[in-house]
């Protein structure tokens, strides 16, 4: 995700009480948005920590071109990590997706409007909204849905941990709640930075991940949620770092899963999660290959909750965070 030549601005977000002991900073990132921060004097009793957020600010205006300049009233939003970002800057939609997942119980009473990838049209425009909020990663198949209609879509990057911190700057300055959204993130920066710390200094572990549904396998790399979740805890993505492989999603090859024989083997599901971890268990039984690996032989091949890591969601990163390096780390 890295975009040569963007400017850098900061967005000061400032936090006034009892800074206890220890550094402040959160965890160094190879990423768009990295957080620094500094430390006034111990020996006052109430103290102020100003923490900062590096932006590409390109990106950000970039993404707030597409609303040319005005916040929405009405919002239908057809991404679950979206829908929770706006609901923790106080802003609630007219619309949201249906979905396995937990939404906030403010939106109880919100209607709901198909699945992200089979929206309701007729129920959408009803609603009569001034924008519909997308996910990028799936932006020509909504286009191909809302376009015709004449129905407004605006789209926003959500798969990383990365892109879920700058999409919520985004919606923080479109909905003038830029205050909100730097105290959201920083809630979620301090618990990040707690959990990092504790990884640190541990022998890194080479980790495979695998989107999986009732059909298929797929190897994913760093740039995604669970992925980046990893990298910043200082594991090795197989995908990336062994198999160089560039694009998000690539179909399994068990030969050269062999050859980079991951340490971690973890399966994230999609669609029916127990119907893909039970094809999955069977397909390790019937292929001898996976024996040989070392996940295999220290018991380290797993599906991960889908509840945390099915879909990529801002709030659920400490849970996330605090799961994962209990898997990669702790025998």
């Amino acid at each position: 995700m890295k975009h040569a030549g963007w400017k850098t601005g900061m967005i000061a977000l400032l936090l006034t009480g009892v800074v206890g002991c220890g550094n402040s900073a959160s965890p160094e990132t190879a990423t768009q948005q990295t957080a620094t921060s500094s430390q006034s004097d111990s020996s006052t009793s109430s103290q102020q920590a100003v923490h900062t957020i590096s932006v590409d600010e390109t990106k950000v205006e970039e993404l707030l071109s597409q609303f040319k300049t005005q916040s929405p009233t009405k919002v239908v939003t057809v991404s679950v990590a979206i829908t929770e970002i706006l609901n923790e800057l106080g802003v609630t939609p007219v619309g949201v997706p249906t979905t396995s997942s937990k939404l906030p119980a403010s939106l109880d009473n919100v209607p709901r409007i198909g699945t992200s990838h089979q929206p309701d049209l007729e129920q959408v425009a009803n609603l009569q909204p001034d924008v519909i909020l997308g996910p990028t990663s799936i932006q020509a198949s909504i286009d191909k849905k809302f376009k015709p209609a004449s129905l407004p879509t605006m789209y926003l990057p959500v798969d990383s941990i990365d892109e879920l911190k700058l999409s919520t700057i985004v919606l923080g300055r479109l909905f003038k709640q830029e205050e909100k959204a730097t105290a959201f993130l920083q809630s979620i920066m301090k618990k990040e930075k707690t959990i990092i710390n504790a990884t640190k200094g541990k022998p890194t572990p080479k980790v495979l991940f695998l989107f999986g549904s009732a059909e298929a396998l797929m190897v994913m790399n760093e740039n995604t949620f669970v992925g980046s979740l990893a990298r910043n805890l200082g594991a090795s993505n197989v995908a990336s770092d062994v198999l160089k492989q560039t694009e998000t999603y690539v179909p399994l090859n068990m030969e050269s899963i062999v050859a980079a024989n991951p340490d971690v083997i973890l399966l994230v599901a999609h669609g029916d999660p127990s119907a893909v971890t039970k094809k999955f268990e069977e397909d390790v039984k019937k292929n001898g290959a996976w024996e040989k690996l070392s996940a295999f032989k220290n018991g380290k091949m797993k599906a991960l909750d889908y509840s945390t890591f099915g879909i990529a969601s801002l709030v659920k990163v400490p849970a996330a965070y605090e799961e994962l390096a209990n898997i990669l780390y702790n025998k």
